[in-house]
């Protein structure tokens, strides 16, 4: 006799109750039903990356800045690494390399992302 979960776990699984159904042909329709699902899964994925990166790029704004542009820099504070804050003005030395900048910092240049720089 066959139980109400063994009926269930047959629908989700789209089983049969076959006897002669054999254990290489479940194995192949097991593989088959995997495959099936990890392509589904990637194209959901591919369908969420184009999605946000278009929400993202939606909301972006384009920065740049000049050499010996006075701007200020989105820096831990002394206190708690975890904590940011505005410091500066700090000059703008040089673009380098794609959106980055050069900034002379009081003692030493460092790089810098222009999400964490904004215009005094």
């Amino acid at each position: 006799m066959i139980g109400p979960l063994q009926i269930l776990r047959q629908l989700w699984t789209k089983e049969q109750a076959d006897p002669t159904r054999t254990t290489y042909q479940y194995v192949v329709d097991l593989r088959n039903r995997l495959q099936e699902t990890w392509d589904m899964a990637h194209d959901e994925l591919r369908r969420s990356q184009v999605r946000q990166n278009r929400q993202f790029d939606y909301s972006a704004k384009e920065r740049t800045f000049k050499r010996g542009d006075l701007v200020l820099i989105l820096l831990p504070t002394s206190d708690n690494k975890l904590l940011m804050q505005w410091k500066g003005p700090f000059e703008v030395v040089e673009r380098v390399e794609g959106h980055d900048y050069r900034v002379q910092l009081a003692n030493r240049q460092k790089i810098f992302y222009p999400s964490l720089i904004h215009t005094c």
